[in-house]
């Protein structure tokens, strides 16, 4: 009886248990406004977020007419992860520039190594120049191209999500 007991005892743990490999998030600290010119690394264009954005990424497209009747439409491409969303417009002369976009998954880093889930200190350490403050936002603008990012953290000083608009064009 009691092998019976303890082999069902095994396997409903064996069961549960959870095998995760740990994450590690390089940090490389930047200033804050080669963070906005250049937030994830690589170009701004569609093929670079294809390559660089997690494996089960979801591409959407959408067109937007001309307003007149012979020229060719420009495209929004929604990259969706999770509860992630970037948006790339293309012009129909092939101008690329990111829209804005909403991160919420781990899963996706910016360049200096910041992603959801990490500490309001990891947070900081993470630029050269920007100084620590206990706000639960944190908004960063550069107006020489009208970026604008912002870093939502919970209760808990985790960033939760990060909101982003504006780009280079």
């Amino acid at each position: 009886m009691k092998k019976i007991v303890g082999c069902i005892l095994f396997l409903v743990l064996a069961g549960c248990a959870v095998l995760t490999k740990p994450v590690v998030v390089n940090l490389t600290p930047v200033e804050v406004n080669t963070l906005l010119e250049n937030p994830f690394g690589h170009n701004e264009s569609i093929e670079a977020f294809s390559k660089n954005l997690p494996e089960r990424t979801e591409v959407s497209k959408y067109l937007k007419k001309s307003p007149r009747a012979n020229h060719a439409p420009d495209t929004i491409f929604n990259f969706n992860f999770k509860k992630s969303k970037i948006s790339v417009y293309k012009t129909r002369f092939s101008q690329e520039f990111v829209l804005g976009g909403i991160i919420r998954n781990s899963e996706i880093e910016l360049c200096n190594g910041i992603r959801q889930g990490m500490t309001r200190q990891e947070f900081f350490q993470s630029f050269t120049n920007l100084p620590a403050m206990p706000n639960d936002t944190v908004v960063l603008k550069y107006s020489a191209i009208k970026r604008t990012f912002n870093f939502y953290f919970d209760d808990k000083g985790k960033l939760e999500k990060i909101i982003f608009s504006g780009s280079k064009q």
